[in-house]
C-alpha cells in the first residue's frame, strides 16, 4: 500500500445534519471504503456534465467584467476565489454562492472549529443544493474544494509572472501535502510531483480547475502586478499568495 492509496483519517459521523461537520462526514474527501467510492462517483458524475471550455469562457467573461471599471484590485480577494466558484456554481445550476463557499472552505478541514458565520453559510448552501442528502454534499464539496485550490493555481501563476517565469498552471501547485492513516497513526504525505493527487483519490476536477484558472488569467492579460514581493498565505498545506494587487498597464512583470 502506497501512502497516497492509504485511507484518510476518519471524521466523526454521528453529527447533527446540515452543518459543517455533516459536510465532512458526507463527502468523498474524508471517507474511506465503499462510502468513498459511492460519494466520489456522485462528484465524478456532476463534473462529467460540465463542459471545461464553457467554464473557461465564462471565467474569462466574468473576470473581464470585474476588471472593466477598476484601476487597481486584489486578484486573490476579488477574482481568484469568487470567479471560479461563481462560474462552477452557475454550471451546476446554482445561484452565486461564492461568499458562502469561502466561509465554509475556511472551516472545511477537521482541525478547524467552524464559526457561526461558517455554519450559517453552510445552512444556505444546503438549502440551495437540495437539502441534507449525499448529492447535496457532493455539490457543496465540489464548490468548497475548488475554492482555495483554484485560487492557488491562479495566484501562483500570477506570482510566477512577477518573477519573470512562465505562468504554467501545473508547475506550482497550491496543495502541498495531505493526511493519511497508516499503521494506526495519522501521517502527513507530501504531494510533490502530483499537483492533483494520484491513485483512487486523484482530483476528478483537474481539467475543470485548469479551465477556470486559464479563463481568469487570459482576462488579466495587459494588467501588471504592483507588489515587488509576494506575501504568502500562512498554512502548512497550501502555498498561495495572500494578496496580489494588479493595475492596468503592460510594463515588466505583467501577464503578456
Amino acid at each position: 500500500m502506497t501512502q497516497l492509496t492509504a485511507p484518510v483519517p476518519p471524521v466523526p459521523a454521528d453529527v447533527p445534519p446540515g452543518g459543517v461537520a455533516w459536510l465532512r462526514a458526507s463527502v468523498a474527501r474524508f471517507s474511506n471504503g465503499s462510502d468513498h467510492a459511492r460519494r466520489r462517483a456522485l462528484a465524478v458524475d456532476l463534473l462529467a456534465a460540465l463542459d471545461a471550455e464553457s467554464l473557461q469562457d465564462n471565467a474569462f467573461v466574468r473576470t473581464q467584467r470585474i476588471m472593466t471599471d477598476v484601476e487597481d484590485v486584489d486578484v486573490m480577494a476579488a477574482i481568484a476565489r469568487p470567479v471560479p466558484v461563481g462560474v462552477l456554481a452557475a454550471a451546476l445550476g446554482l445561484p452565486d454562492v461564492s461568499a458562502e463557499v469561502a466561509l465554509v472552505a475556511a472551516a472545511y478541514h477537521p482541525h478547524v472549529t467552524p464559526s457561526d458565520a461558517a455554519e450559517a453559510a453552510m445552512a444556505r448552501l444546503v438549502e440551495v443544493c437540495g437539502g441534507v442528502t449525499e448529492l447535496a454534499a457532493a455539490r457543496i464539496g465540489l464548490l468548497v474544494q475548488a475554492c482555495d485550490a483554484t485560487a492557488g493555481l491562479i495566484g501562483n501563476a500570477l506570482s510566477a509572472s512577477l518573477a519573470g517565469k512562465p505562468g504554467e498552471l501545473l508547475t506550482d501547485p497550491p496543495v502541498l501535502r495531505t493526511r493519511r492513516r497508516i499503521g494506526g497513526e495519522n501521517v502527513t504525505v507530501e504531494l510533490a510531483g502530483t499537483p492533483f493527487g494520484a491513485g483512487p483519490r486523484e482530483c476528478p476536477g483537474s481539467a475543470h480547475a485548469i479551465a477556470l484558472a486559464t479563463g481568469v488569467l487570459e482576462a488579466l492579460r495587459g494588467f501588471r502586478l504592483t507588489e515587488a514581493e509576494t506575501a504568502w498565505v500562512s498554512s502548512p498545506n497550501l502555498r498561495m499568495p495572500a494578496v496580489l494587487r494588479v493595475t492596468r498597464g503592460s510594463s515588466a512583470g505583467g501577464l503578456c
